[in-house]
């Protein structure tokens, strides 16, 4: 499991942690979801994908993803920010660019605003907004990507957009390059009923997606990214049980039900 809390082996006894890293000693839990069984994307077709990482005095490392808004603002999980919260100087945002931890242009993170409900232990509103503290220049491979509004409807089975530079399978490698993926969106009750055995709750501000013959999702390091679908943002990478799991879904942060805290908090 890639959540980013602590999971309980009852029948085991065990109390453990999954999917953990260690950057310039501080512990991330990486809850992000890769993409698997993805393909290669030019970032001009997907010139919202942003990417946040540790600042470097010879670039930047990798953390999670980001998808722009306006031109100072992301939008990401809020799991992927909150042991930063107090320290946003320390991370840049990198746009424009397709390779992971190189390339494109960075951006000095000034303030990471968390959703006040935001819950490490469930996930539920997973979901941070990233100040820059200039503004983005946009081009033909950086643009903002428009919030999928309060009430905005996705069909199941709907075919929608994940991108993301995580790994290319769980516990396996980071992609050099950045990787995109066609999912499907899942029935609402489907995926609460594909959660309710591990005792994972699915609330309504979360969205499931996956795809299938090959199994595709997204993976460590794919966290904060985003989900596009008729060229609006409706979902951020969030989490899931293992990566492209057949019988678990990934879970994305439904954007359209954060529409009025995304306008109250975007600059």
């Amino acid at each position: 499991m890639w959540l980013f809390y602590f999971v309980f082996v009852l029948s085991l006894g065990i109390f453990t942690k999954v999917s953990t890293s260690v950057i310039e000693g501080a512990e991330i839990l990486e809850t992000s979801a890769r993409i698997v069984n993805g393909y290669a994307v030019p970032i001009t077709e997907v010139p919202y994908q942003a990417a946040l990482g540790i600042r470097r005095h010879s670039g930047w490392a990798h953390i999670c993803g980001a998808s722009i808004i306006s031109s100072k603002s992301l939008l990401t999980a809020a799991h992927c920010a909150v042991n930063y919260v107090s320290q946003p100087s320390t991370i840049v945002a990198a746009v424009g660019t397709a390779t992971r931890n190189s390339g494109g242009t960075t951006y000095a993170v000034s303030r990471f605003v968390l959703h006040e409900q935001y819950s490490e232990l469930t996930l539920e509103h997973d979901i941070a907004l990233a100040a820059v503290s200039q503004d983005i220049v946009f081009s033909a491979g950086v643009a903002t990507v428009p919030v999928a509004p309060a009430g905005y409807i996705v069909p199941t089975n709907a075919e929608a957009l994940v991108s993301g530079f995580g790994v290319i399978s769980h516990g396996g490698a980071a992609s050099s390059k950045l990787l995109a993926a066609k999912v499907k969106v899942v029935n609402h009750t489907t995926c609460i009923l594909s959660y309710l055995k591990n005792n994972v709750v699915i609330t309504p501000g979360m969205l499931c997606a996956s795809g299938t013959n090959p199994a595709r999702d997204a993976c460590q390091g794919d966290s904060g990214g985003p989900l596009v679908y008729n060229n609006y943002l409706i979902g951020i990478v969030s989490s899931g049980e293992g990566c492209a799991e057949v019988e678990f879904p990934g879970i994305y942060t439904k954007v359209s039900n954060y529409e009025a805290w995304i306008k109250k908090n975007v600059v």
